[in-house]
């Protein structure tokens, strides 16, 4: 085995365990989030991403159709260099 291979290795098994992580995070926060709701004492729902600190507006963002087609055009000049 090469240093190479030894380090891209590593670098995989540390993403594998940054994934492992994250998805437990998420597991738990959405039973927290559950466990809040479902006592009814709050005012507004409690959502997973709220828990997380996660800024869900972002990605809800909506674009047109001209917005969506310049990005495609953008991605294939990107791509075809």
């Amino acid at each position: 085995m090469t240093l190479m291979e030894l380090i891209e290795m590593a670098e995989a098994q540390s993403k594998e365990t940054v994934t492992h992580y994250e998805i437990a995070y998420r597991r738990t926060a959405w039973l927290a989030a559950n466990l809040m709701n479902a006592a009814g004492t709050l005012k507004q729902p409690v959502t997973v991403d709220l828990l997380l600190g996660i800024d869900s507006t972002e990605d809800a963002r909506t674009i047109n159709e001209e917005e969506r087609t310049k990005a495609f055009r953008d991605l294939v000049e990107k791509f075809n260099q």
